[in-house]
């Protein structure tokens, strides 16, 4: 991974291995104070700063919208990568990432697929430790029709795999497609138009003869 990376609660910061920089931290735990949202994860890339926001009564449109101003005139008043870069403001989404432990605990008893070295592995968050996590990989049988179906206690035990965090290259919640493409009438409207984001640009036609803005 190439990008510097951050998690933060209100007002203190978390990090996960990747830090920002000192005049990134403060404004966004400055603008998280002033609207009332917790940053669930911050990233830059390049010019871009990427966050998620989120709030236990759930953050809208215009909660990312709010969030993205108090951001953007603190990041101004630094200079934030001298004033040229693209934020972007967002919630997490159904299916979000999961960074650090407290994500995986969130997550507890939710399908979760989780990236490492062999590929992709899915299955149902069964436990989080300090070092790692435990899947209940669901076993598939044949049926008398030739069909694939989960398993049920009579047929085998689900396999519990455990998985160290240092192996974990991407992980995030799965959510089933059955839920995704609810019908407008089912509980599962929405799902999949549940990840808000708004974008700032701040372009600035850059001096090249200012040393500081060559790169």
């Amino acid at each position: 991974m190439t990008s510097d990376e951050c998690r933060m609660d209100d007002i203190g910061t978390r990090t996960s291995g990747f830090r920002l920089p000192p005049e990134v931290v403060e404004p966004l735990a400055a603008a998280a104070r002033e609207t009332g949202m917790e940053v669930y994860h911050a990233e830059i890339s390049g010019r871009e700063l990427r966050v998620q926001i989120e709030s236990p009564s759930g953050a809208s449109v215009r909660a990312c919208t709010e969030f993205s101003h108090a951001l953007t005139a603190r990041l101004d008043a630094v200079s934030f990568l001298h004033r040229q870069y693209r934020l972007e403001v967002s919630t997490p989404g159904i299916e979000r990432k999961l960074y650090q432990p407290q994500d995986y605990t969130k997550g507890l008893n939710q399908n979760v697929r989780v990236l490492v070295r062999g590929g992709w592995v899915e299955g149902r968050l069964e436990a989080v430790g300090p070092t790692g996590i435990t899947l209940r990989i669901e076993t598939k049988v044949q049926d008398a029709k030739g069909e694939m179906r989960d398993a049920e206690a009579s047929d085998a035990e689900p396999a519990g795999r455990e998985i160290a965090y240092a192996d974990i290259r991407e992980a995030h919640i799965r959510v089933p497609d059955c839920e995704l493409f609810a019908s407008s009438t089912g509980r599962g409207q929405g799902l999949k138009e549940s990840r808000n984001q708004v974008m700032h640009s701040n372009p600035r036609i850059l001096d090249p003869s200012n040393p500081a803005e060559r790169n």
